[in-house]
């Protein structure tokens, strides 16, 4: 259905946001980046922060860095009341006391409202800025230059040029079936069909994009809804670099670099006469420029610190605490705009057995026989940009004084189960919340519900589950369900306890 109040600017309201997880928004991925990119950001599990998540939509993201952060106060901003709603009805379920919900249209934010708003240390904008119109361009902007903390760091997405002209064309083609009256999955399949018409007659201008994609049937589980808030809105920009670094530039942030780790080294997405062209450019801004023109992805995730502090990289990338992901033991491949490596696997193997032992720090893991010919950067960027490991917040591990803690992110494990788990997420991920890694370990909606299911299924003196029993709590109660489908919930579940059940104990999730 088209939605036709006045205060929605023009962007879909009628249909809430599809909840999902970015382990790019916690605070350790973004302490990692700093330190990759030598920038001094002081921040810590002992140093409480103040979080805000802008266009927070249903809340998820920011209720999992209020769980990943219980010292921490997380302020979750969005003008439309139907979203806060359901994220302080979440926050309420599963007990989440540090986290605030505002409705606020970014437009008009100004004068003691705003003013009133703490200091923040770190403000996200995720899925925000390309779909938006000025007004609430330079209310986040606004935001930034008076509240964001001197050294605090900012998160901003958005679509980007000049990979992202492809969807200009095809944005204005389906808009009047995603404006219209109809629901959102009739307004997908009349926008997909004359998608699929245009694109049979060959036009030139609509090339294979990730937008074209979507429409075409080739992109798995894309909700009508999600596509609804794609394409609905008629503010929708893709950006250049450049532009957004001026407009940051306005609230006094400096660039840092890219929350996709791999993106900080040309030499792993560009050929080698392309990387020769990259050290030949200027500046900063025109070696960015290059790398968009190089790369084919459309989507930036750029890091921004209001007033920017260097000091030697290596010695803060060495002090970083890593946690593995997985237990399992096969080949590891780093996904670049490039394409895929694989790694070494004599140095894979060393460091993934002494992550299995325990979380080291990256200094430790150099040490290790086979390991040393690689750079603090380097090895970071392999074992974290692969999904072998992730940053780790508290170093600390699982003890006494993070019961309450613990408890309170699997709570939230919980109800997110409950709530999100039944009914997919649109293609998103979902999170399991652990105050180890200051937000959460991204999983598929199985993965949540088995992971939220056993705390309470283990009983005192009791840490063992068997398959059987979790398989028969997984399965709801009514109509015969098909073996083969059991047969693969089986599957799955069973692989997810051999690989991913001792990474859920080291994070303290189980």
């Amino acid at each position: 259905m088209s939605d036709s109040n006045d205060w929605s600017h023009g962007y879909p309201v009628g249909e809430s946001y599809p909840a999902s997880w970015h382990s790019f928004q916690s605070p350790a991925h973004l302490r990692a980046i700093c330190a990759l990119m030598g920038v001094i950001w002081e921040v810590g599990p002992d140093k409480p922060m103040c979080i805000a998540e802008v266009g927070c939509g249903t809340g998820y993201t920011a209720l999992v860095l209020a769980a990943g952060n219980p010292g921490c106060q997380v302020i979750g901003m969005d003008y439309n009341p139907a979203h806060i709603a359901e994220a302080r009805s979440m926050a309420e379920a599963a007990g989440i006391d540090n986290a605030t919900f505002l409705e606020v249209d970014l437009s008009q934010l100004d004068g003691r409202a705003l003013d009133d708003l703490p200091e923040f240390d770190l403000v996200t904008a995720h899925g925000l800025w390309s779909w938006v119109a000025d007004p609430v361009r330079d209310g986040v902007l606004k935001l930034l230059q008076r509240r964001l903390k001197p050294g605090g760091v900012a998160m901003i997405s958005y679509n980007a040029l000049p990979a992202s002209a492809a969807g200009l064309g095809l944005a204005r083609l389906v808009r009047p079936a995603m404006s219209s009256s109809l629901d959102s999955e009739e307004a997908a399949e009349v926008a997909s069909k004359l998608v699929a018409r245009v694109v049979a007659a060959d036009a030139p201008h609509m090339p294979n994009s990730l937008f074209r994609k979507m429409f075409m049937g080739q992109v798995e589980a894309v909700r009508p809804g999600y596509l609804r808030h794609e394409f609905q809105t008629e503010h929708w920009r893709p950006s250049f670099h450049s532009d957004m670094a001026r407009a940051m530039a306005s609230a006094r942030c400096d660039y840092v670099g890219s929350a996709t780790i791999d993106e900080n080294f040309p030499q792993m997405s560009l050929s080698p006469a392309q990387v020769e062209l990259w050290n030949e450019a200027p500046d900063l801004q025109a070696r960015e420029l290059l790398f968009d023109l190089f790369v084919a992805r459309g989507f930036r995730r750029d890091v921004y610190v209001r007033g920017a502090r260097h000091a030697p990289r290596n010695l803060m990338v060495d002090a970083l605490w890593l946690a593995p992901i997985s237990h399992w033991d096969g080949e590891v491949k780093l996904r670049t705009q490039a394409g895929e490596a694989q790694l070494p696997r004599s140095l894979i193997d060393t460091v993934r057995q002494a992550l299995l032992a325990a979380p080291r720090t990256v200094g430790e893991l150099r040490a290790l026989p086979g390991v040393g010919n690689a750079t603090p950067s380097e090895l970071l960027a392999m074992l974290v940009g692969s999904g072998l490991a992730m940053p780790l917040w508290r170093p600390d591990g699982v003890g006494a004084s993070m019961g309450p803690a613990m408890a309170a992110a699997r709570k939230l494990n919980a109800v997110a189960a409950s709530r999100l788990a039944p009914h997919g997420v649109g293609g998103g991920t979902l999170a399991l919340a652990t105050p180890l890694v200051a937000g959460g370990l991204a999983c598929g909606p199985l993965e949540l519900a088995v992971a939220a299911l056993l705390p309470t299924l283990a009983t005192s003196g009791r840490s063992e589950v068997s398959l059987d029993e979790v398989i028969k709590h997984l399965i709801p109660p009514g109509p015969p369900i098909a073996d083969d489908i059991i047969a693969g919930v089986r599957e799955q579940v069973q692989a997810l306890l051999a690989h991913r059940l001792p990474v859920w104990r080291t994070l303290g999730i189980v």
